[in-house]
């Protein structure tokens, strides 16, 4: 299974969570390899709503766009 583009990754959110959906994608460290990020290392998808801001409700984290779906979930304290 092909990897989603932003834009497919952004359509996805804004279908999940409507006007409220949203990405962010870190940039991958320059110089690193991509298989050995690191036992600390950030994820490089990030999705939720409310612009993953303060009111964000719902978020998830992965190394993909999709592992990032599948790991979204409640933000605790949200609401």
């Amino acid at each position: 299974m092909r990897e989603m583009t932003d834009k497919q990754a952004l359509e996805e959110a804004m279908r999940r969570w409507g006007g409220e959906g949203a990405i962010r994608a870190r940039a991958r460290p320059a110089g690193k390899s991509e298989r050995e990020p690191g036992r600390l290392a950030r994820y490089r998808c990030t999705v939720g709503n409310h612009g993953l801001g303060k009111r964000c409700s719902i978020q998830g984290q992965g190394d993909t766009w999709r592992e990032a779906f599948v790991d979204a979930r409640p933000v605790a304290g949200a609401g």
